[in-house]
């Protein structure tokens, strides 16, 4: 549960710094569309907490799976439409890559995590 705490708050802080950077840069597809996406990676990664404890306590998980699935999906494809259709392709791109925000935060922890038990283990 700890790391979830660490993933949560790590795609926060991430979102922050992409909102700071964007508004000090001046660009509307980062402080727009990374930004929205980051935060969006954050809520879809909290639905997930919230469906994987559902589905424990359900009769059948794999219907609030599925249906929480969607739901995070619907939310993902409404995001990225509107934001091609009102801002065009390059906004598209930002979106998708704020999406990507929750996914490259665990990346890193997980390499973080492999390197010190390398050092650990071989470089002592």
């Amino acid at each position: 549960m700890d790391e979830l705490k660490i993933i949560m708050k790590r795609g926060t802080i991430a979102a922050l710094i992409v909102l700071l950077y964007g508004i000090l840069s001046k660009n509307e597809y980062i402080y727009l569309g990374m930004f929205l996406g980051s935060i969006l990676s954050v809520v879809g990664f909290y639905m997930i907490c919230l469906d994987a404890k559902a589905s424990l306590a359900s009769n059948s998980p794999f219907k609030v799976g599925v249906i929480g699935y969607l739901k995070r999906y619907f939310l993902y494809g409404i995001f990225l439409a509107l934001a091609a259709k009102f801002y065009g392709f390059p906004m598209l791109v930002s979106g998708v890559i704020g999406l990507l925000n929750i996914k490259i935060n665990i990346l890193a922890i997980t390499l973080f995590n492999n390197i010190k038990k390398f050092k650990s283990k071989y470089l002592k």
